[in-house]
């Protein structure tokens, strides 16, 4: 198979037993500013040696579970100061 056969192709995570989709839905603001940061760890990650293990066809894809996960792992384990909405 060639990008000419299939110039449209998908790229789709490999799954296993431990790793899973999140699917969100939440303001078009909140993602595009999630979207840029994830394109400059993306620019700073080239300009470092380790950049070249990342795959180029799923990079966004990394940078943004990358982001979400650290994001949640900060809000759900170390900061007990922030106290989530009643959700009745």
């Amino acid at each position: 198979m060639s990008d000419e056969e299939f110039p449209e192709s998908v790229v789709v995570p490999i799954l296993n037993e431990e790793l899973g989709i999140l699917t969100i839905v939440a303001p078009k603001d909140w993602i595009n500013k999630v979207e840029l940061h994830a394109l400059k760890i993306i620019d700073a990650f080239e300009q470092h040696p380790a950049g070249a293990m990342m795959d180029k066809n799923n990079q966004m894809m990394q940078a943004m579970s990358f982001l979400i996960q650290n994001a949640c792992n900060e809000y759900l384990y170390h900061n007990d100061d922030v106290i989530p909405p009643d959700i009745a």
